[in-house]
């Protein structure tokens, strides 16, 4: 078990169920990324930590060499709803900088902090806002963001995504939350306390029933041995996403678990899988 697993076991007191969800969804795209060749982020890119960005939030900036304005990626990592540390995922965020992205990584609030989802929109919100102000001192184009996130940052990647005041023009969840009233079906195992503190209304917290007209396009991937978040959570959005007639891609990794949460997180840093996620951002940014 690796560290990240341990400390977010303990803090958000998680257990793994011993058995799999089915993955039975009829759209989706059953890839098998080679672990073995992982990314390489280049050095082409200028790092900006510790941005305060609302209150005592920061956040983290990668802006690739060259004059812009880039298109921004906002990064929303996960933690269980329990943390959220903008330096997670820095070997991803370093490899689509050097595409030719800038990556916007933030801290938001969470159960740590007292605080539900409608906070942690609020500051997804603000950094979008911080983002519009510099974006001459950054080099950004405000007008091409993206919301990238994992796990929990899935989560409210997907509500945020679907928040027509944000305007992002793409959305990508790994392995997010949709439907938590149905988190662990078919699984051995009952939800954390922390997704009921942090999605105190299951209904309104849904992204699959905020979908409209005005939804970006989305990628999804969720890897179906994932013990932690069951694979129909993403199909349930996705589905959500096709019936509303928004683009939506859905990616299941053949063998593969929930992130750096399982025994082979490699092929979550592998070329193949990163590739997609850049290839799409291309498309839309």
């Amino acid at each position: 078990m690796n560290l990240t697993l341990l400390l977010l076991t303990k803090l958000a007191k998680l257990r793994l169920s011993t058995i799999p969800a089915p993955e039975t969804d009829p759209n989706s795209i059953a890839i098998d990324p080679d672990p073995a060749v992982q990314i390489r982020p280049g050095r082409s890119v200028h790092s900006t930590k510790g941005i305060r960005y609302d209150g005592k939030l920061r956040m983290d900036l990668l802006v690739p060499s060259g004059p812009g304005p880039h298109p921004v990626v906002l990064y929303l990592p996960g933690g269980g709803f329990v943390a959220a540390r903008r330096q997670m995922a820095s070997k991803q965020r370093a490899y689509v900088a050097d595409a030719g992205f800038a990556v916007a990584s933030i801290d938001y609030r969470t159960t740590s902090n007292g605080a539900t989802y409608r906070d942690g929109l609020a500051d997804v919100a603000a950094a979008l806002r911080f983002l519009h102000a510099h974006a001459a001192e950054y080099h950004l184009d405000p007008m091409r963001i993206a919301v990238w996130g994992e796990s929990a940052g899935g989560y409210l990647a997907s509500m945020a995504a679907t928040e027509p005041d944000n305007q992002f023009v793409a959305a990508v969840s790994m392995f997010g939350a949709s439907d938590l009233s149905t988190l662990t079906d078919g699984f051995d195992i009952e939800a954390p306390d922390a997704i009921a503190a942090y999605v105190p209304d299951f209904c309104e917290g849904n992204p699959a029933g905020r979908v409209t007209d005005q939804t970006p396009p989305f990628l999804l991937l969720h890897g179906d041995d994932d013990r932690l978040i069951a694979p129909a959570q993403t199909a349930i959005l996705h589905q959500a996403l096709l019936a509303a007639g928004i683009e939506s891609t859905r990616y299941v990794v053949r063998g593969a678990g929930h992130g750096t949460l399982s025994e082979h997180p490699a092929v979550w840093t592998s070329a193949a899988l990163m590739d997609y996620v850049v290839d799409f951002f291309r498309a839309h940014l």
